[in-house]
């Protein structure tokens, strides 16, 4: 008997398609992210311009004057892009292919409504991102008023990456990645016609997508320091997690197994966490 877990993977997308749709989608966003990547090498020296000579997370949330929270948002959401993109072909190849037939206009619905899909993805990685930077400069600043809590700078990266690894095997952590390997068991539930429901449908999908990559996107700010090299091995395994294994849970429990040894790892011997804000 199949399951609804079955249904959703089912309905997946090849990794390799001849289709020219897809191709054409997959064209466009791996552009984009290569674009993105581009952006974010050139402007990440701006932030750790911006932070005064401070060293560690504390570079990244040193103030929360407007023009630095914007600056940091700025290159966020690129770097969402950047990471992200790849790992919503099937997503967006669904979108164009049958999304857009229902629409009035439907070669409208492909030029502006995939942006706006987009858009609405990338806003609720915004809030994200913004939620992570203000939680991440009380904790500094709390260290910092209160000398006794300054042992959370040397157990804090690692209790992250353990409860990385913990959330993996959580039950709603695959019921949001379900809806990220399935654009079939998404867009049954989460479509919406017009321009604007282009962008409210973006919406639903960036917050399951978020439900589902909320710790990996914590790892990468609060104990890699936003590493090029760490954000770019990140976004291969969420790419692999995604379109390749589909969710598959030996992949999973693989990286959780490898996120709690890292954290381990880095509670008896501190120097690893040098060696992952270098991107390992």
């Amino acid at each position: 008997m199949s399951t609804a877990k079955d249904a959703f993977v089912s309905s997946a997308s090849p990794v390799l398609s001849k289709d020219r749709l897809t191709l054409g989608v997959a064209a466009v966003l791996i552009s984009t992210s290569l674009a993105c990547w581009v952006a974010v090498i050139y402007s990440m020296p701006l932030m750790t311009m911006a932070s005064g000579g401070m060293m560690g997370v504390a570079a990244l949330v040193s103030t929360v004057s407007p023009s630095a929270v914007g600056l940091f948002l700025a290159i966020w959401v690129v770097g969402m892009a950047a990471m992200m993109f790849p790992a919503m072909i099937p997503i967006v190849a669904f979108y164009n292919r049958f999304s857009t037939k229902v629409e009035p206009n439907p070669r409208l619905a492909r030029a502006v409504g995939t942006p706006l899909f987009l858009a609405g993805y990338l806003a609720v990685y915004a809030g994200l991102g913004l939620a992570v930077y203000f939680a991440v400069f009380f904790a500094v600043g709390a260290s910092s008023a209160f000398p006794g809590l300054a042992v959370l700078g040397y157990v804090g990266p690692g209790a992250v990456l353990i409860l990385a690894g913990a959330y993996q095997l959580v039950p709603r952590k695959s019921t949001f990645l379900m809806y990220c390997v399935s654009p079939m068991g998404f867009f049954t539930q989460h479509s919406h016609k017009g321009l604007l429901g282009s962008f409210r449908t973006g919406l639903s999908h960036g917050e399951y997508c978020v439900g589902c990559c909320w710790a990996y996107m914590l790892v990468m700010f609060a104990v890699a320091l936003m590493s090029i090299p760490f954000m770019a091995i990140l976004s291969v395994v969420i790419a692999l997690e995604k379109v390749v294994m589909h969710g598959a849970v030996w992949f999973t429990r693989g990286i959780a197994a490898g996120l709690v040894l890292l954290g381990v790892a880095s509670l008896a011997f501190p120097g690893v966490l040098g060696l992952l804000s270098a991107g390992l």
